[in-house]
């Protein structure tokens, strides 16, 4: 059920986000059936130790709006939060302070570094 197309595409959202932490993001991918990705999640695993991470109070606005998880704005109010109030130190420093919800945060941990 995957051909030439839809691989490129698994491959392409792979590279985006820099490794699949979990299986289930396969589900985020474009055109990706349900049925199909029902048919060979339980065949797949994903490996997050291979995961590039991203250094978050050293990363530019280019890097951080390359995280799919996250937008323009909260892209814009982390690089204005580490401007005023200096490092963040946690997960726990982006939510508390409202700069991401806790949801995106969760999408997010496994791809930034503090």
């Amino acid at each position: 059920g995957i051909g030439p197309v839809l691989a490129a595409r698994i491959i392409k959202y792979r590279k985006l986000l820099g490794g699949y932490a979990r299986v289930e993001q396969l589900r985020e991918v474009y055109g990706l059936p349900e049925e199909t990705y029902n048919s060979v999640c339980n065949r797949l695993y994903a490996d997050s130790s291979v995961v590039k991470k991203i250094l978050i109070n050293e990363a530019d606005f280019k890097s951080l709006i390359r995280i799919p998880y996250i937008g323009r704005y909260e892209v814009t109010a982390i690089l204005k939060y580490r401007e005023l109030k200096g490092s963040l130190g946690s997960i726990g420093d982006l939510t508390g302070n409202k700069l991401i919800d806790s949801a995106r945060a969760e999408k997010m941990r496994p791809y930034i570094q503090f």
